[in-house]
C-alpha cells in the first residue's frame, strides 16, 4: 500500500484528483478565450463571419537529465527528449441568428506526432476530437434560458476557488496551469432571472459526467498497477443548483446551494482477485457564499463553501474503505492593476474535513484531515505596444511539498500569427504524491494561426 499511496492513486480509497498543484492541462492549443470577439455580436452586415478557426502546433521537451525516485521503489534516470509534439484545430461558431437568440458551438481536433507521449496510443489512433460547447440561448428583458453543453463558474477567486466545482476538469500535463482551460462542458439547462433585488441563476444537469480517467504514461500519471474502469451507470443521475447574487457600489455578493456529484471517481482495490479496481461515485450537498470588493485598482475576493457528505479515505482492517464527512473550504485573494500594462493576482485556498463518520474505520487516511492549503500567484506585463506579453505563474502547496513555476512569453507577430514560449520548473518532496515531478525542467514552443 505504500507504493500505491506514493503514486497518489485511488487504491487507498482516494480519488484521481491530484493535489491542488496538479491543475494542469495541455489546452493552450485549445484555449477557447482566443476566440473571444465582441464583433461576433454586432449586426449581420458588420460582422466578419460566425466561424473562427485556429491552427496550432505545440512542442514541449523535457530538457534536464537527473536521477529520481522510481515507481515501485528504487531510482531511475529521467531522460531528456520530446514530451509533447502535436497539432490542433479549434473551431468556434457564434450566431445571434435572431433578436434575443444565440447559437454557439466549439470543438477541437488534435493530432499526435512522433515524440508525443500519446503517439501510438491504441485507444486514440494518434488523434482525437472533442465537442466543447453546443448550446442555444434565448434572452429577454428579465429572463434568459440556455440549453446544451456549457460551463457554470461559481466563486470569485479566479483559478483557486473552492466553489468552482460544478463542471468536470481534465489535467493531462504541465503545459498550462490554469484551471479555466481544464474545464469541460456538460449538458445543462440554465435559467437566469434578473430583478431589481438581485439575479437568480439556476441549473439542472440530467447527465452528470466525471473527470476523465488519466492518460497512461502521461507526465502527471506515471502508471497504475490496477486497471481503472469507467463508472457503469445503472440508474439515472442528476445535479441541480441555484444562486442568488446582487451588486452594490464597488462590490458583489452571492449565496448558493446545489446537490452535486463529486467530479472525481473514487477507486478501491478489487475483491474478486482481478486487477480491475472498483469505481465509486458520491452525491453531496454544497452551500456557498462569495463576495468581492473593488477599491481603486484593487479587487478583493472571498469564497466560502460547506460540502456535506463528501467521501473520506480511510482504512478498515488495513483495507481501503470510503467513509463520509463534511468539508469546509475558504478561498481568498486579490487582483491589483499595477499599471495599464501590468497585473498581479494572488489566491489562497484552504480545506479541512469535519464531522467524519468513522464507522468501523480504524484510521482516517485523507490528507484533508489537517488543513490543506495552496497558493496561486500570477503576474503579467504587456510591452512593445501589447505585441509581447510576459507572464509568470506560481502554484504551490503551503506545506512546501510541491511547487510549479511557469514562465511564458507571447509574441503577436501580426493579426493572424502568434508565438508562445514557455519554461516550466517543478519541485516535489520525495514523500509527496507528485514525487515524480521533482527537479523537472521543460521548454515549450507553440505557433498558432487564427483565421
Amino acid at each position: 500500500m505504500k507504493t500505491l499511496s506514493k503514486l497518489g492513486l485511488a487504491f487507498c480509497a482516494c480519488s484521481l484528483s491530484l493535489p491542488a498543484l496538479a491543475q494542469f492541462d495541455d489546452s493552450f492549443v485549445f484555449d477557447d478565450s482566443m476566440f473571444d470577439d465582441s464583433s461576433l455580436f454586432e449586426t449581420a452586415d458588420s460582422q466578419p463571419g460566425h466561424f473562427r478557426f485556429r491552427l496550432s502546433h505545440q512542442s514541449v521537451a523535457h530538457i534536464n537529465r537527473h536521477t529520481r525516485a522510481a515507481v515501485g521503489g528504487g531510482t531511475e534516470t529521467r531522460a531528456r527528449g520530446l514530451e509533447n509534439n502535436r497539432s490542433a484545430l479549434n473551431i468556434r461558431y457564434q450566431n445571434p441568428f435572431r433578436e434575443g437568440w444565440l447559437l454557439q458551438a466549439s470543438g477541437q481536433l488534435r493530432g499526435y506526432l512522433p515524440g508525443d507521449y500519446e503517439y501510438n496510443n491504441p485507444t486514440r489512433e494518434d488523434w482525437e476530437w472533442r465537442l466543447n460547447e453546443l448550446f442555444v440561448q434565448r434572452s429577454g428583458q428579465r429572463n434568459s434560458l440556455a440549453f446544451g453543453r456549457q460551463t457554470i463558474v461559481w466563486g470569485e477567486t479566479i483559478g483557486n476557488s473552492v466553489l468552482d466545482v460544478i463542471n468536470t476538469t481534465e489535467y493531462r500535463d504541465l503545459t498550462i496551469i490554469d484551471i479555466e482551460d481544464a474545464r469541460l462542458n456538460q449538458w445543462l439547462l440554465v435559467w437566469d432571472h434578473f430583478s431589481d433585488h438581485g439575479t437568480w441563476s439556476s441549473f439542472v444537469n440530467l447527465y452528470p459526467e466525471f473527470d476523465p480517467l488519466p492518460v497512461d504514461n502521461s507526465p502527471l500519471f506515471p502508471g497504475s498497477p490496477l486497471r481503472l474502469p469507467h463508472y457503469h451507470r445503472d440508474k439515472p443521475l442528476f445535479e441541480l443548483g441555484t444562486r442568488w447574487s446582487r451588486s452594490f457600489t464597488g462590490s458583489d455578493v452571492a449565496v448558493m446551494a446545489a446537490r452535486l456529484y463529486e467530479n472525481g471517481l473514487r477507486f478501491t482495490p478489487p475483491t474478486d482477485g482481478s486487477n480491475r479496481a472498483i469505481a465509486h461515485i458520491n452525491d453531496y450537498m454544497l452551500l456557498g457564499l462569495s463576495a468581492n470588493r473593488a477599491i481603486d485598482r484593487l479587487l478583493l475576493t472571498l469564497d466560502m463553501s460547506y460540502s456535506q457528505g463528501v467521501l473520506v479515505d480511510s482504512l478498515t482492517n488495513a483495507f481501503p474503505t470510503l467513509n463520509k464527512g463534511d468539508l469546509l473550504g475558504i478561498s481568498a485573494g486579490f487582483e491589483y492593476g499595477i499599471s495599464a500594462t501590468r497585473l498581479i493576482s494572488v489566491g489562497l485556498r484552504f480545506e479541512r474535513l469535519q464531522n467524519i463518520e468513522r464507522g468501523a474505520a480504524e484510521r482516517i487516511n485523507d490528507l484533508r484531515l489537517d488543513t490543506r492549503g495552496d497558493l496561486l500567484v500570477r503576474y503579467s506585463h504587456s510591452i512593445m505596444n501589447e505585441e509581447v506579453m510576459l507572464s509568470a505563474t506560481f502554484q504551490g502547496q503551503l506545506d512546501g511539498e510541491a511547487g510549479l513555476l511557469n514562465l511564458a512569453a507571447d509574441y503577436r507577430i501580426n493579426d493572424d500569427w502568434e508565438l508562445r514560449s514557455q519554461i516550466i520548473l517543478t519541485r516535489a518532496d520525495p514523500a509527496s504524491t507528485l514525487y515524480f515531478l521533482d527537479q523537472d525542467i521543460r521548454l515549450g514552443l507553440t505557433l498558432s494561426y487564427s483565421f
